[in-house]
């Protein structure tokens, strides 16, 4: 019986030894980078193969693979086209199993070029060696720390898998997914995919239970029927996402120059893709904004949604988003318009999109969602705005108020913050969310009394919500006092914290809590946002505030579309 894709794939990204063909100490060359990215973290050995320099980068270097006195597990060729069959005879002579083939001038440029990749092919199914290429930039696993690429990329370890048929998109969102705080557990440049085909990638990352989300860019198929079998079986386990270009002949022409692929029909695409759930998108952005909504929020019950914004000009926006896209921006039931009506001002707008009309109470914002998630009706919430809370929520809790001591000022000695911070130990080692705000109320009436606010029904509602967060760790209390504390004070040293973050990014976190408090509670998405773009949002804890409501309501629309697909083949799990 022969071994599975699995077993076939292991000596690929879990290699014991790398050898880098072409590896050199000319800086200016991808055999140079190359090396040096292998270099950077893999926990095995790497050899360098050049028969022109005896060292490279202080590595002895070897003139051929079979020089290499101990066994290899991987190669990869960084050569000119041509010389990469006779290298991979040798490759098989010495028993590698995998191989990565960065080298361009294959099936991409004609004829010729599918002459030479067909020879390599030939060699490698022969030898029973599996490869990633050619014409591509490399791949990335973290369980092997390998970093197989023509140069650096900031990658690190995450949830989710990436198989790229273009290397630049692929490298990209790589890139972006480190700047925003995401890692991918397996990232693969396939080009040409002339052996391991796609859905061979995303078979295997369905298989492997670090992989939650697969992400692909797709510029064409070689076998249309083989993909839509193996991959039917990983969309109902967990989300595929795929950007997938060529709905103009210019995008079509470009495809078959760059890849050699096929573009194929836009619409029988669209079509196959839709038919086993897959998830397509329009962008690089889109494939990540897309993904981390999977990995951080649950699936939404339906297509209700409440919005929250602290101006109405934003809420006027996303409901327009949200109606365009499908989702159903719900009528709120008498009694959460009733309920709202106890908190915000008479002016405010007495539906949804739920804006408070210039409302400054800032504990009102934080008990509104609870508010709203506890209802039926409601499937999720997009939170407008809230990623920019703590800039204006930071200076009514700072030293700066007229309180000579911030928040400190309602604990005169060090006596008395000693008593709650023994309280607040107790309570904490119980794990009772009752106890926990026993402990906790004086802290948050002390906030409150700063800002202004004096409606003992409010202060309860927040006191419970942030003592939840603490309750479940997602909120580290005494860093988040500490921020508010003089330097140098007694409060300050009762604390233990060395280090206190700033009031800003305090608040940040403080708010983070409360996000994945909101979803861990109700089980509905909840997704928040910034006002802009440029603001490049980062990725805290299991918390990702969107740049706009528009990017938000995508999201929101594709989730839906997978749990109606799940519902549909009965695979849905509540």
């Amino acid at each position: 019986m022969g071994r599975s894709l699995f077993e076939e794939l292991e000596p690929l990204f879990n290699p014991r030894s790398v050898a880098v063909v072409g590896a050199t100490n000319n800086w200016n060359k991808w055999g140079y980078s190359t090396f040096t990215s292998a270099l950077n973290g893999f926990r095995g050995e790497v050899y360098p193969v050049n028969n022109k320099e005896s060292e490279v980068l202080g590595h002895k270097a070897f003139a051929r693979v079979t020089d290499i006195p101990a066994p290899v597990d991987l190669v990869v060729f960084v050569i000119p086209a041509a010389r990469v069959a006779s290298v991979m005879e040798d490759c098989v002579a010495k028993g590698v199993k995998a191989g990565v083939i960065i080298s361009a001038g294959f099936a991409e440029i004609g004829e010729e070029g599918k002459k030479l990749q067909d020879e390599v092919l030939s060699i490698t199914r022969k030898g029973g060696i599996r490869f990633i290429g050619p014409n591509c930039m490399g791949f990335w696993s973290a369980s092997s720390e390998l970093r197989a690429f023509m140069f650096p990329l900031p990658v690190k370890d995450g949830p989710l898998a990436f198989v790229s048929q273009g290397g630049n998109v692929g490298g990209a969102v790589a890139t972006s997914g480190s700047m925003r705080g995401v890692g991918f557990h397996r990232y693969v440049s396939c080009g040409c995919a002339a052996d391991i085909q796609i859905e061979d990638y995303i078979e295997y990352f369905g298989e492997d239970p670090q992989v939650k989300v697969i992400l692909a860019y797709i510029e064409g198929l070689a076998d249309g029927v083989r993909f839509l079998e193996k991959v039917k079986h990983v969309t109902s386990k967990k989300p595929v996402i795929v950007l997938k270009p060529g709905r103009t002949d210019a995008a079509a022409k470009a495809i078959t120059s760059h890849s050699g692929a096929l573009a194929g029909s836009d619409e029988a695409y669209e079509a196959a893709f839709k038919s086993i759930g897959i998830t397509r998108v329009e962008s690089p952005e889109e494939l990540l904004d897309v993904a981390i909504g999977f990995i951080t929020q649950p699936l939404p019950k339906g297509r209700n949604v409440a919005i929250l914004t602290p101006g109405g000009s934003y809420g006027v926006l996303c409901a327009e988003a949200c109606a365009t896209e499908g989702l159903n921006v719900v009528k709120l039931p008498d009694k959460v318009i009733a309920a709202l009506d106890k908190v915000f001002p008479p002016r405010w707008s007495r539906g949804n999109p739920v804006d408070p009309a210039g409302d400054r109470n800032f504990v009102t914002f934080l008990t509104a969602p609870g508010k709203l998630l506890t209802v039926d009706e409601v499937d999720s919430l997009i939170f407008m705005g809230f990623g920019g809370f703590s800039i204006f929520a930071s200076p009514f809790l700072s030293a700066d108020t007229g309180h000579s001591e911030g928040v400190a000022s309602w604990v005169p000695s060090r006596e008395q913050f000693r008593e709650l911070a023994v309280a607040f130990t107790r309570a904490l080692s119980s794990k009772d969310t009752n106890e926990i705000g026993k402990a906790i109320s004086p802290v948050v009436s002390g906030v409150a009394l700063i800002m202004g606010i004096y409606n003992e029904e409010e202060v309860s509602e927040l006191t419970q919500l942030v003592a939840s967060a603490i309750a479940t760790g997602k909120l580290n209390a005494p860093l988040f006092i500490s921020a508010f504390l003089p330097a140098g004070s007694d409060a300050l040293a009762e604390t233990g914290v060395r280090n206190p973050p700033t009031p800003n990014e305090a608040i940040a976190r403080f708010l983070v809590a409360l996000a994945e408090q909101w979803v861990e509670t109700y089980k509905k998405p909840v997704l928040t946002t910034t006002f802009f773009a440029e603001d490049q949002p980062r990725l805290r804890g299991s918390h990702y505030a969107y740049p706009s409501g528009k990017q938000a309501a995508r999201v929101l629309i594709k989730m839906v579309e997978y749990k109606e697909y799940l519902e549909n083949i009965g695979a849905y799990k509540v």
